[in-house]
Protein backbone atom coordinates (compact mmCIF):
# COMPACT_ATOMS: atom_id res chain seq x y z
CA UNK A 1 0.00 0.00 0.00
CA UNK A 2 1.16 3.52 -0.79
CA UNK A 3 -0.05 6.33 1.43
CA UNK A 4 0.06 10.08 1.08
CA UNK A 5 -1.44 12.97 3.02
CA UNK A 6 -4.55 12.84 0.82
CA UNK A 7 -4.94 9.18 -0.12
CA UNK A 8 -3.88 5.57 0.22
CA UNK A 9 -3.88 3.08 -2.61
CA UNK A 10 -2.68 -0.38 -3.53
CA UNK A 11 0.37 -0.89 -5.72
CA UNK A 12 -0.19 -3.31 -8.59
CA UNK A 13 2.76 -5.01 -10.24
CA UNK A 14 2.63 -5.82 -13.96
CA UNK A 15 4.65 -9.01 -13.44
CA UNK A 16 4.71 -11.73 -10.81
CA UNK A 17 7.60 -12.55 -8.55
CA UNK A 18 9.14 -12.26 -5.11
CA UNK A 19 9.89 -8.92 -3.45
CA UNK A 20 13.61 -8.96 -2.66
CA UNK A 21 14.14 -5.33 -1.57
CA UNK A 22 12.06 -2.41 -0.32
CA UNK A 23 13.26 1.20 -0.53
CA UNK A 24 13.10 2.12 3.16
CA UNK A 25 14.39 5.64 2.41
CA UNK A 26 10.99 6.57 0.95
CA UNK A 27 9.50 6.58 4.44
CA UNK A 28 11.55 9.69 5.26
CA UNK A 29 11.68 11.17 1.75
CA UNK A 30 8.58 10.15 -0.24
CA UNK A 31 9.19 12.95 -2.74
CA UNK A 32 11.96 10.84 -4.26
CA UNK A 33 9.29 8.87 -6.12
CA UNK A 34 8.45 11.92 -8.21
CA UNK A 35 11.83 13.66 -8.16
CA UNK A 36 14.11 10.76 -9.11
CA UNK A 37 12.00 7.73 -10.09
CA UNK A 38 14.67 6.21 -12.35
CA UNK A 39 17.45 6.33 -9.75
CA UNK A 40 16.67 6.36 -6.03
CA UNK A 41 12.88 6.83 -6.14
CA UNK A 42 12.07 3.15 -6.63
CA UNK A 43 9.51 1.37 -4.41
CA UNK A 44 10.72 -2.21 -4.50
CA UNK A 45 12.77 -4.76 -6.39
CA UNK A 46 11.26 -8.01 -7.61
CA UNK A 47 12.84 -11.31 -8.61
CA UNK A 48 10.64 -12.21 -11.54
CA UNK A 49 8.85 -15.55 -11.67
CA UNK A 50 8.48 -15.42 -15.45
CA UNK A 51 10.44 -12.92 -17.53
CA UNK A 52 8.08 -13.54 -20.45
CA UNK A 53 5.48 -11.43 -18.61
CA UNK A 54 7.60 -8.39 -19.48
CA UNK A 55 6.92 -8.89 -23.20
CA UNK A 56 3.46 -7.33 -22.82
CA UNK A 57 4.78 -4.12 -21.26
CA UNK A 58 5.60 -0.86 -23.03
CA UNK A 59 9.19 0.28 -23.29
CA UNK A 60 10.06 3.86 -22.33
CA UNK A 61 9.64 5.17 -25.89
CA UNK A 62 6.15 3.66 -26.19
CA UNK A 63 5.21 5.04 -22.77
CA UNK A 64 6.38 8.56 -23.66
CA UNK A 65 4.36 8.39 -26.90
CA UNK A 66 1.30 7.36 -24.91
CA UNK A 67 1.75 10.29 -22.55
CA UNK A 68 2.07 12.72 -25.46
CA UNK A 69 -1.10 11.35 -27.04
CA UNK A 70 -3.05 11.92 -23.81
CA UNK A 71 -2.10 15.58 -23.42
Amino acid sequence: MVESVKAASEVYAPASGEVIAVNEELADEPGRVNATPLTDGWFLKIRLSDENELQTLMDEKEYQELLRSLS
